[in-house]
């Protein structure tokens, strides 16, 4: 196996030695590569699972079970043993490929009625590695988001199928995070922070941690300046103000209210179901910092996830929000410092 290339050697064992993996027995299988360039390659054929490196169900399934198998990781990322009853939701106990997805991740426990995570947890690895476990945190969210999306989808249309006759508007009236317009808070968001958050993305959708703080400033001072709806605005410019001052840290997990952090920028999230958007944030957090995509690329990922082929229209808008091109045909994330 050694003399593979690397992509091949850990594409091997992870689809045919071992799902489940501690990275430093990966390093064993690499010894003419550095930690940097195995990390580097790993996100491409595994997802981190507290602290050890899980093969990633696209590897191994082609068909919804690839979604059930994420969803059964996705539990095991919060904690280690899953209750019967909460695994049942995802994989029934009478489907035929049950015990194929969930014997290499867990083991059953009788008496407490519950599903075990197959290894301790990599406390070694979540220590050295703050900035691996970062991204593949976030990964995990955007995923969340599209597993929840497509499980929501998948519903809808099953009610459509059942009740073909019945009206499908919504009762709920609009999504409380929609926006106002560029410089007005969003509507139906209480808290001030959120709301002026949700302003600074307005504009452009990936932005620098630097960008954000600028943009704060700016408008807490033109909030500030307005006299017409005095009390409102002076309490946004107060929350973009106090904002704007935070310690780095407590403004991304502000930030991240809104948005997602992809490779050092945030991208607004998207709250329209499956977006596009979506899916190309979760391309980019699948690859390596700077890495470019193609058109193909986009479309193909696209595919896969929505069931559907994305549209022209689709593309042109996603693309033009959050990537610029290289001018060789391929595009890049955008730098989050543009105005």
């Amino acid at each position: 196996m050694v003399s593979l290339p690397l992509e091949d050697r850990l594409k091997k064992w992870f689809t045919e030695v071992s799902q489940v993996n501690q990275f430093n027995a990966l390093m064993h299988l690499a010894p003419d590569y550095s930690e940097e360039e195995i990390l580097k390659v790993l996100p491409e054929y595994a997802d981190l699972v507290r602290g050890l490196w899980v093969c990633k169900s696209s590897l191994l399934f082609h068909d919804g079970y690839a979604s059930k198998r994420d969803r059964v990781l996705l539990e095991f990322t919060r904690k280690d043993s899953i209750p019967e009853n909460i695994l049942e939701a995802v994989i029934r106990k009478d489907d035929p490929r049950r015990r194929i997805v969930l014997a290499p991740l867990c083991r059953k426990r009788v008496i407490l009625k519950d599903y075990k995570f197959i290894s301790a947890a990599d406390l070694s690895f979540l220590k050295r590695y703050p900035h691996i476990v970062s991204e593949q945190e976030c990964a995990w969210s955007a995923r969340e988001t599209i597993l929840r999306d497509s499980q929501e989808m998948c519903s809808t249309m099953a009610k459509k199928t059942k009740n073909p006759t019945r009206s499908n508007v919504s009762s709920k009236g609009p999504h409380p995070n929609v926006s106002n317009g560029r410089d007005g808070p969003s509507q139906g968001i209480e808290n001030n922070v959120r709301s002026v958050l949700n302003t600074v993305f307005t504009g452009s959708k990936v932005r620098s941690l630097q960008a954000v703080i600028r943009e704060l400033r700016q408008l807490a001072a033109k909030y500030a300046s307005n006299r017409k709806d005095g009390p409102k605005l002076q309490a946004l410019s107060n929350a973009a103000k106090s904002c704007a001052s935070l310690p780095h840290k407590e403004l991304d997990e502000s930030i991240r209210l809104v948005a997602d952090l992809v490779h050092g920028v945030y991208v607004a999230r998207d709250d329209k179901k499956m977006s596009p958007r979506k899916l190309l944030i979760l391309l980019f957090l699948g690859k390596e910092p700077n890495a470019t995509v193609t058109k193909q690329e986009i479309l193909d990922f696209a595919a896969k996830h929505l069931g559907r082929e994305m549209t022209e229209k689709e593309y042109h808008l996603a693309v033009t929000e959050i990537c610029n091109s290289t001018g060789d045909g391929h595009l890049v994330l955008k730098n989050g410092d543009e105005p």
